[in-house]
């Protein structure tokens, strides 16, 4: 991380400047909460935010995305519906 972009946590942790505080907005975070929104620093984000699942993204509900769309008033992601291929005949 660029270390004009961290706050220091503790001796051995960081965190991104404005994760810190309530309500939580990353310093590198673009855009509009729940109309668009994009990372600055995409290439050297930290692992926290390459870890991060949103829900159904890997096809189970995430509660932390839940509560984090929830703290700017957005309602959960809802599940896709189920998409399958049915076999080709021949």
């Amino acid at each position: 991380m660029p270390d004009d972009l961290v706050v220091q946590i503790n001796p051995s942790r960081v965190a991104m400047i404005g994760t810190d505080q309530k309500p939580a907005r990353c310093c590198s975070l673009e855009g509009e909460v729940g109309s668009g929104t994009r990372c600055s620093i995409y290439e050297q984000r930290s692992s926290v935010c390459r870890d991060f699942e949103s829900s159904w993204s890997q096809g189970e509900v995430n509660v932390d995305c839940d509560a984090a769309r929830a703290a700017f008033g957005l309602a959960p992601l809802e599940q896709p519906p189920y998409e399958f291929e049915l076999p080709i005949s021949a």
